[in-house]
C-alpha cells in the first residue's frame, strides 16, 4: 500500500494509479468577521483552481505522495490543507493524546512563567487561520504555510497564496507563499510583513500580545524565506534560508532610540510516518544573535486523522523548546460534509501562553462552498480582547 506524507499521515485506499483519500471530501474552512479594535487575519489563495480528478468529481488539489521507491503517485487532497484518513485509531486514543498535550502545557507552566523576549516579532506569529485554531501546533502539518514552520513539510501549490491582516486600528500585515516540485525536490518561498505602532510602554523585543496594544512608534517586522525538501528512504528532510528584520522609530519624548535589526537565519526539518500518523522535527531561527536575542526553537510534533462515520476527525500535537522555555500545543478538528462540495469543520486548540496577556485556548471553524473556502480562528487575550483570523481562498 502506498504511503502519503501530508498534513496528517494516512493510509489511502488504492484505485489503480490514484490513492483516493475519501469518497466525500471534507475541506478545512473558516468564517468570521472583524471589527475596529480587534485583530483580523485574512488569507487568500491566488492562481488557477484545483486540478480535475479522473472520476470528474469535486475540485480538489492533487498533491504527490511518495512510494517506498521515492516515486510520486497522484493523491486527492484538500486545497486548504490535506484532510486524510487513518483506519486504525480510536476516538478515545485521539482524545487521550490531545489531553496529554494540554497537560504538558500545564506542567511546563511551572518551569517558567513567560517565554523569554526574542525577535524579530514576525518570527513569533501564526501564519494561517487553521494553524491558529489548532493551537499553532503546525510543525508536522503540510500546507502552503509550512515554509514558516518546517521546510520538510512543503507541498506544491497550484498558484500563489496571499494574505492580508488588519490589527484593528493598530496595524496590518500581508504575506505571500508558494511551492513547486521540480524533479525530486520541492521548492517553496514565503514573505510575511507586519506593520504596526508600538507602545512606548512595550519593551523590545516585542511579544505577540503587544500587537493588540495601541502605540505611537511606527514599527515594521518582516520575514522572507525560501527552502526545499527531499524524500530519502521514507524520511522527508528540508532546509530554508530566511531574512528577518525589525524596524522601530525613535521616541524622543520617552527617551527610546530607533531600532533596526536585520538577520540572516536558517531552518531545518525532518518528518517520517509514525504510529499511523506523521512525526516531525524542526530547528528554527539558527543564526547570529549578537544584536538581538533570537527565538531559537526546537519543535517536535505528531499528527493523526481518522474518519468516524460521516465525520473526519483530526489531531495535531507539538512540544517546543525556545531559549530554555518549554511550550506545548495541541488541537482537534472535526468536519462534516452533507453534499458533494459543501462541508463544515469545527476546531479547538490549546497552547502554553507566551506571556500573561495571552490565554491558552483557541477556537475556529470552517466552511467550504464549492469554489469558496473560508477559515476562521479566534485568539483570546487579557481584558476580553481578541484576535480574529480569517482565511479566504477561491479555487
Amino acid at each position: 500500500m502506498a504511503r502519503a506524507d501530508a498534513v496528517i499521515q494516512f493510509a489511502p485506499e488504492q484505485h489503480e494509479n490514484t490513492s483516493v483519500v475519501r469518497k466525500r471530501p471534507i475541506r478545512s474552512l473558516g468564517m468570521g468577521g472583524c471589527h475596529d479594535g480587534t485583530v483580523a487575519h485574512v488569507c487568500m489563495s491566488l492562481g488557477e483552481g484545483g486540478l480535475p480528478h479522473p472520476d470528474g468529481s469535486s475540485r480538489e488539489n492533487r498533491l504527490p505522495t511518495e512510494s517506498s521507491s521515492g516515486l510520486s503517485n497522484p493523491t486527492r487532497m484538500h486545497s486548504c490543507g490535506v484532510r486524510l484518513i487513518v483506519r486504525h485509531i480510536s476516538l478515545h486514543e485521539m482524545r487521550t493524546t490531545f489531553l496529554i498535550a494540554v497537560g504538558v502545557c500545564a506542567v511546563a507552566s511551572s518551569a517558567r512563567a513567560q517565554a523569554p523576549a526574542a525577535g524579530p516579532l514576525a518570527l513569533l506569529l501564526p501564519a494561517s487561520a487553521r494553524a491558529t485554531a489548532l493551537g499553532n501546533a503546525w510543525v508536522a502539518a503540510r500546507d502552503e504555510s509550512a515554509i514558516f514552520y518546517n521546510p520538510a513539510q512543503l507541498v506544491p501549490t497550484n498558484g500563489i497564496g496571499g494574505s492580508f491582516a488588519r490589527y484593528g486600528a493598530n496595524g496590518s500585515s500581508g504575506a505571500l507563499t508558494s511551492a513547486v516540485t521540480i524533479g525530486t525536490l520541492t521548492y517553496g518561498w514565503g514573505v510575511q510583513v507586519v506593520d504596526f505602532t508600538a507602545s512606548t510602554a512595550a519593551a523590545y523585543p516585542f511579544m505577540p500580545a503587544d500587537l493588540i496594544q495601541r502605540g505611537s512608534r511606527n514599527a515594521l517586522s518582516l520575514v522572507a524565506a525560501a527552502g526545499a525538501n527531499y524524500v530519502f528512504k521514507g524520511f522527508r528532510t528540508g532546509a530554508s534560508l530566511k531574512y528577518a528584520e525589525d524596524r522601530v522609530d525613535a521616541s524622543p519624548s520617552a527617551g527610546q532610540p530607533a531600532i533596526l535589526h536585520g538577520l540572516l537565519l536558517g531552518d531545518f526539518g525532518a518528518s517520517h510516518p509514525l504510529w499511523s500518523g506523521t512525526a516531525a522535527l524542526s530547528v528554527q531561527n539558527v543564526g547570529d544573535h549578537s544584536n538581538v536575542r533570537l527565538p531559537l526553537q526546537t519543535s517536535l510534533g505528531w499528527t493523526r486523522q481518522k474518519q468516524v462515520g460521516d465525520f473526519d476527525v483530526g489531531l495535531v500535537t507539538q512540544v517546543s523548546e525556545r531559549n530554555k522555555w518549554l511550550g506545548a500545543a495541541g488541537g482537534v478538528e472535526a468536519g462534516y460534509g452533507w453534499i458533494e462540495g459543501w462541508s463544515f469543520v469545527a476546531r479547538a486548540g490549546a497552547h502554553r501562553p507566551e506571556s500573561q496577556a495571552q490565554r491558552p485556548l483557541t477556537l475556529g471553524g470552517g466552511l467550504n462552498a464549492d469554489r469558496l473556502v473560508l477559515d476562521y480562528a479566534l485568539e483570546f487575550f487579557e481584558h476580553e480582547r481578541y484576535a480574529h483570523h480569517i482565511s479566504i481562498r477561491w479555487r
